[in-house]
């Protein structure tokens, strides 16, 4: 097992994960959200970055925004030894947006089934919008993959399947 590339890349996804504030990025997303719950005709009365939907305070906190998912994404490309920089800040980019767009979508009809549909927080959240998240997470994956593939081949590596 390769230590020292496991040993960076937790590294480097912790400090990404911890060291930088997120705050305004929930603001964003919370932003972009609300911006369209409106264009599919859904206002949903919106403070900072929690929203008032089916009678509860729905926050957009750090994992909402995929910080988690693009932590480890960024420590895993980062810590791959072989590739250009350019090719593994292109692979970050282009994953981070993917993760960025698709969450904010996830979160748009989460909400969207709990204020038209009256689905559940439950449902919506632990069951439909973790089913959608893991899918973009896939999606993300398989296309920095292909920007970046050794990334892939030190994981298959370190988790042989």
């Amino acid at each position: 097992m390769d230590w020292r590339y496991l040993t960076a890349a937790v590294a480097v996804s912790l400090f990404v994960y911890s060291g930088i504030d997120t705050e305004p990025l929930q603001y964003r997303t919370a932003h972009w959200v609300h911006s369209l719950l409106n264009a599919l005709g859904v206002h949903l009365p919106k403070t900072g970055y929690t929203f008032q939907v089916g009678g509860i305070n729905a926050v957009i906190v750090k994992g909402c925004v995929v910080w988690p998912a693009i932590a480890l994404f960024v420590g895993l490309i980062l810590a791959t030894p072989g590739p250009s920089l350019t090719r593994k800040l292109l692979a970050i980019a282009v994953s981070t947006a993917i993760m960025t767009a698709g969450n904010v979508l996830r979160l748009a009809f989460m909400f969207y089934m709990m204020s038209v549909w009256h689905v559940g927080f439950r449902v919506a959240h632990d069951i439909v919008g973790q089913l959608i998240g893991l899918l973009i997470i896939v999606l993300a994956g398989w296309i920095a993959f292909e920007i970046v593939p050794e990334t892939e081949e030190k994981l298959r590596e370190l988790l042989p399947v």
